[in-house]
């Protein structure tokens, strides 16, 4: 079986280079990103500059074009991703995709104002990563969009199962200190292991016991592949990547782990017997993976294009 992979695209079509493929795995963050991009670089100076008292990106765009403004942005970046995802529809393929942080499927949270202290920060995204699906929006009517959401989708006797959403490492236990109580740690180190829970569980009630390809939208953390190589970001020479989907490798090790967000990253790695593969960023950042799943063994992995830099 031959897989397409293709990477981040933040609104750029691909480019389909490899003409011969059974299906194909998208990493996340197919919506458009390039209206926000004014407003993130002046957000990531204001975090160089002065991280603990700069607010979120969204709220720090609102201050800037206000409410109705964001939402437009939203709106246009929504249609440009429908788009793609139509396209690759179109092959008549399985298209196995999970969200990325820019796909506009985080889940409902009670925290109303995420800047308020870092507790509230947290939550907010623990609450966010726990969404079971992409935004309809993006995939309503497309047979062959194959949500991995913390689903599993079989396909010639291997196993799709995927995690997107996370733009960072998930524990709470971070190297900046946070300011919180002792019983919002508490809370915190319960919205986590409850994260991992629902991960493991989901992959659990799996009803066969094929090889796995992982989908994570973010590559496993300190590995070669997510390590953030951008002067401009506050993230720079960080490692970028995903704690949670580091414990799936190392506890259920699929055979392939297909990761994204840190586009710098692209290239190869392994965790344990765990392949991982970042396919980079843009319209050509493809790579086709040749597997012999009767054996369990992947025959070759061919990278195509040079990557781009581009924030994540």
């Amino acid at each position: 079986m031959k897989i397409l992979v293709i990477g981040d695209l933040h609104g750029k079509k691909p480019k389909i280079h490899f003409k011969d493929f059974d299906c194909i795995i998208q990493v996340g963050d197919v919506c458009d990103d390039s209206e926000f991009r004014p407003y993130i670089k002046k957000w990531f100076k204001a975090l160089k500059k002065d991280r603990e008292n700069t607010p979120s990106n969204d709220e720090f765009i609102i201050q800037q074009i206000g409410k109705s403004g964001l939402r437009k942005l939203e709106k246009d970046s929504l249609a440009v991703g429908r788009k793609i995802l139509e396209y690759l529809n179109s092959f008549e393929k399985p298209v196995f995709i999970v969200p990325g942080n820019w796909d506009q499927s985080y889940g409902r949270t009670n925290i109303k104002n995420p800047d308020k202290d870092d507790y509230s920060y947290m939550k907010y995204f623990y609450d966010s990563w726990m969404s079971e699906k992409i935004n309809p929006k993006l995939t309503n009517g497309l047979k062959n969009i194959k949500d991995c959401q913390f689903k599993n989708n079989e396909f010639n006797k291997i196993n799709f199962f995927g995690y997107g959403l996370s733009s960072s490492y998930e524990d709470y236990k971070r190297k900046r200190k946070l300011k919180i109580s002792k019983s919002q740690h508490e809370m915190l180190k319960r919205s986590y292991f409850n994260l991992i829970k629902k991960l493991f569980n989901s992959y659990s009630e799996r009803k066969n016991k094929f090889p796995t390809i992982f989908i994570s939208h973010n590559i496993p953390r300190n590995t070669k592949l997510d390590v953030v190589n951008n002067k401009e970001s506050h993230a720079h020479g960080m490692h970028l990547g995903s704690s949670l989907a580091r414990k799936f490798c190392e506890k259920y090790k699929p055979l392939i782990c297909i990761g994204g967000h840190v586009h710098e990253g692209r290239g190869k790695d392994k965790i344990g017997k765990t392949l991982l593969i970042n396919p980079g960023f843009g319209e050509s950042a493809q790579v086709l993976i040749d597997l012999d799943e009767n054996k369990c063994k992947v025959k070759s992995v061919k990278f195509f294009g040079n990557n781009k830099s581009h924030k994540h």
